[in-house]
């Protein structure tokens, strides 16, 4: 970091010790900013490019002021691949203020996810309640609740408080003694708590009954297979399932398409709905509808992936599997691949069991041969990590990323090829048996 920044930092905002501890007072940068623009911006560079959380929040400052210069968020993309702790939180939080889109919220919710500092994973769970609301940071403040920290599930709780809009303090609650106590099983069931106060964030009714429309009860983030619902067709509620399948209702969005009654007709009476009446006059916000529900289902389903639920089988900090509960009506199932303390199936961590299971096979009868030529080339669910054996025994990997400007992250992490393969084979155990 430059001695320019350093120095303009100790100028602007006093004494180190006291911007760690009470945080740096940014209207003092706005205000310097106002005087001398082309400086500050220069040092602010100097400060993003060093990796200085501080000049992030500074760059952040002038944002809200609409001073922000021109670059600001080209910057903040060069520099988040390399990004960790604190300072990717914070690079993150920026971006989206700065893009107005939720993709860099992933970048928190991984801190939060992951095996770094008590203290960034603290700043993550601080930070995901004030960005947008997505799945992955449902998600992540509800594995938070399991941390192995106190302070980390303690932050994690008041996050999940405030995104359900109760503008408490777990500390005020009488959950606060589990939360911050040492029994997992009751962590964990303060967790679920949590969570499931967002369960009815897109339950409801979609649509008008006098033609077309959904009701959909609370969601399930723990055993997602299933949700209530019911169809109103022409004013009269349909006979049929009371709890569908969620991942075939939701293809009311695919097999409706176009939207005709003919199409709605046969889709309705696939799902199991019964005594269909002949025709129906469907108005102009039907397709909407089908949107609607199709959205709610997809935000539900994407929480209950991504959800500290499953079996657990290896080592997160190295390379584990993290296997979701069966789906007793398919043949997907979640399926979160860890490398190297960090989550590396970010976007798609849903397997097509038949086919999952046989790259896995591929690859434990390979490693045993002795043949190591790639790492977890197992179909979609990882294609977004490219990893290779490496003489030494290392595995590199690059774990693409899905943010416009932003370069993949890549990183080595050494592992043994039998710990491997015995994760693997007690994976595939798990996977057909269907436990």
């Amino acid at each position: 970091m430059g001695d320019a920044w350093q120095d303009f930092r100790r100028e602007v905002f006093g004494d180190p010790y006291l911007v760690w501890h009470e945080g740096a007072d940014l209207d003092a940068l706005v205000t310097r900013h106002q005087r001398e623009p082309e400086l500050v911006e220069a040092v602010l560079r100097a400060g993003v490019r060093g990796g200085d959380h501080v000049a992030v929040e500074s760059l952040g400052a002038l944002a809200r002021s609409h001073r922000a210069p021109s670059d600001a968020a080209g910057l903040l993309r060069s520099v988040l691949p390399s990004a960790a702790g604190v300072f990717r939180v914070r690079v993150a939080q920026v971006l989206c203020e700065l893009t107005g889109t939720d993709d860099p919220v992933s970048e928190v919710a991984a801190v939060l996810e992951g095996f770094g500092h008590w203290g960034d994973r603290i700043a993550a769970a601080m930070a995901l309640p004030l960005l947008p609301l997505t799945p992955r940071s449902l998600a992540a403040l509800h594995r938070g609740v399991l941390d192995q920290e106190s302070l980390v599930r303690h932050h994690s709780a008041n996050g999940l408080l405030a995104l359900a809009g109760r503008k408490r303090d777990i500390a005020d609650t009488r959950d606060f003694a589990r939360v911050t106590g040492e029994d997992p099983v009751a962590r964990r069931a303060v967790a679920d708590e949590l969570l499931g106060a967002l369960a009815t964030r897109t339950a409801g009714v979609y649509g008008d009954r006098g033609s077309f429309a959904v009701e959909l009860g609370p969601a399930d983030f723990f055993v997602p297979h299933h949700r209530a619902a019911r169809v109103f067709l022409g004013g009269v509620r349909l006979r049929g399932p009371e709890r569908p399948h969620v991942p075939a209702l939701r293809n009311l969005g695919v097999y409706t398409s176009p939207l005709t009654y003919p199409n709605l007709r046969a889709t309705l009476e696939h799902l199991g709905f019964v005594d269909l009446p002949e025709f129906v006059s469907l108005d102009g916000q039907c397709a909407s509808t089908v949107d609607s529900v199709v959205a709610a289902l997809d935000f539900d389903l994407d929480v209950s992936r991504w959800c500290a639920k499953g079996i657990l089988i290896g080592d997160r900090s190295l390379f584990a599997l993290e296997i979701g509960p069966a789906d007793p009506d398919g043949s997907l199932r979640t399926c979160t691949v860890w490398l190297d303390g960090a989550i590396v199936t970010p976007f798609d961590n849903t397997a097509y069991v038949p086919q999952f299971v046989n790259s896995l096979r591929v690859d434990v009868a390979r490693y045993r041969a002795g043949r190591l030529p790639h790492f977890a080339h197992w179909g979609p669910t990882t294609d977004d990590l490219a990893a290779e054996w490496g003489p030494d025994g290392a595995v590199e990997y690059r774990l693409r990323s899905r943010i416009d400007g932003v370069d993949d992250r890549e990183g080595s992490v050494r592992l043994s090829v039998d710990e491997v393969v015995a994760v693997l084979e007690e994976a595939i155990g798990v996977l057909t048996a269907g436990r």
